[in-house]
């Protein structure tokens, strides 16, 4: 035969050959790996998966709440902070807490979720299940299981899971079992973001391990590992078989799902307690943005002053102050603003936005063209320690006509 012949007849059938279906795959033996902690075999039509268990009861206190302290709280909360309206018509107790460990740190189709953590409360307490991929032939039924799993959950609670954990769950399930699964569209309370509302400027990061230190007063113990050398462990673990150092990776996730519980509790707290005196300064001032933002004029307004009284870091109450002016500006509170703007001007003399609130005030409500002309000066005094640059020019060049104009009101010409 000609070999271009043979050639063209090997492509066809290769064109021609159907994929196999998951479910006639080979199963692969259980792995025997040396040191891994004991657990359940599951059977699945696609083979075995590994499961690990462990429970706590209610009462178990996990940094500063114990974990029956999140049922306390109302979905129609969670949906606000979360902001995502699937959630009002959940339980959160009928969330699963969900939280992976993978072999790389960036995500992508060729990352494996080797180790993924479901945290559900029970009738009789809270019960975790640790799903481990002993090899990565198991990962079919490991995720045929998970999925049975969560999929009598009404929803998820997760700490970055919308950017990390669900598309990575999606792209497995697409590329291992050859099913769509749209986790994306779940009733999903994220812990990242609004925790980052709440303590980004406080914290040097919003890290779980971070939150969990400073927030949560958790000290883990000297068995865990560091996130980012979990990867490579689990591929040591691969290629050697001693599970040994799994056992931490283990221990890593458990704690990250109870911290999840415990976070949700502490976010949500911060949320509801109905006054704001007690809440920390940046506290105070992510509660007051999120009742603007909601409209509630008047929760927001005391949460600004407690935001203003509650931090002495000058850049923190410079941006409360920022922030409280407006929100009076807006709401036709002038003279409540006199004194948060003075305030202002004597925390952060280099910015002359609140001499020229001033003068504009001064000259548009008080009818006092001096005393907007002395502020007006004053903002113009502000920018002598701004860089020599194009931003100085232009805010020179808008100050100077204000100072011109009020001058002609007074009839005092040019200086």
């Amino acid at each position: 035969m000609d070999a271009n012949l043979r050639r063209r007849l090997e492509r066809l059938e290769r064109r021609g050959a159907r994929p196999r279906s998951p479910a006639k795959r080979p199963r692969a033996e259980p792995t025997k790996a040396s040191g891994l902690p004991a657990g359940e075999e599951l059977e699945t039509p696609l083979g075995v998966a590994y499961r690990l268990e462990s429970r706590f009861p209610l009462s178990h206190q996990h940094g500063q709440a114990a974990l029956r302290d999140l049922l306390d709280f109302e979905p129609a909360l969670a949906a606000e902070v979360a902001g995502d309206r699937k959630l009002r018509a959940t339980r959160l107790g009928s969330l699963a807490f969900v939280d992976l460990e993978t072999t790389g740190l960036a995500g992508g189709t060729g990352t494996l979720g080797f180790l993924v953590g479901v945290g559900t409360f029970q009738p009789d307490g809270f019960r975790l299940r640790q799903y481990f991929l002993r090899d990565p032939n198991e990962e079919a039924a490991m995720l045929r299981s998970l999925k049975l799993e969560l999929e009598q959950m009404e929803g998820m609670v997760s700490f970055n899971g919308r950017v990390f954990d669900v598309p990575l769950l999606e792209a497995r399930s697409t590329i291992a079992l050859r099913e769509r699964w749209r986790l994306n569209e779940w009733p999903h309370f994220d812990l990242l973001y609004p925790s980052r509302r709440l303590w980004r400027r406080s914290l040097t990061d919003c890290r779980l391990g971070t939150l969990e230190q400073h927030i949560l007063q958790i000290t883990r113990a000297e068995e865990d590992v560091p996130g980012e050398l979990i990867p490579g462990m689990y591929l040591d673990y691969l290629r050697t078989g001693d599970a040994s150092d799994m056992r931490r990776v283990i221990y890593h996730n458990s704690v990250d799902i109870l911290s999840l519980v415990g976070l949700a509790s502490g976010v949500l707290d911060r949320y509801r307690r109905p006054d704001p005196a007690d809440l920390s300064g940046e506290e105070a001032l992510a509660v007051a943005r999120w009742h603007q933002a909601s409209g509630r004029s008047g929760s927001a307004e005391a949460a600004y002053r407690a935001a203003v009284a509650g931090t002495g870091r000058v850049e923190l109450r410079a941006e409360a102050l920022r922030r409280y002016t407006t929100h009076l500006k807006r709401a036709g509170q002038l003279k409540q603003a006199l004194a948060a703007w003075r305030s202002w001007h004597k925390l952060a003399p280099e910015d002359p936005t609140p001499c020229l609130e001033l003068s504009k005030y001064f000259e548009w409500q008080a009818g006092s063209y001096q005393q907007a002309l002395d502020w007006a000066e004053q903002a113009r005094g502000s920018l002598l320690s701004w860089p020599a640059d194009w931003r100085r020019r232009g805010a020179e060049a808008e100050i100077d006509h204000r100072i011109r104009r009020l001058r002609g009101k007074l009839g005092q010409g040019k200086r």
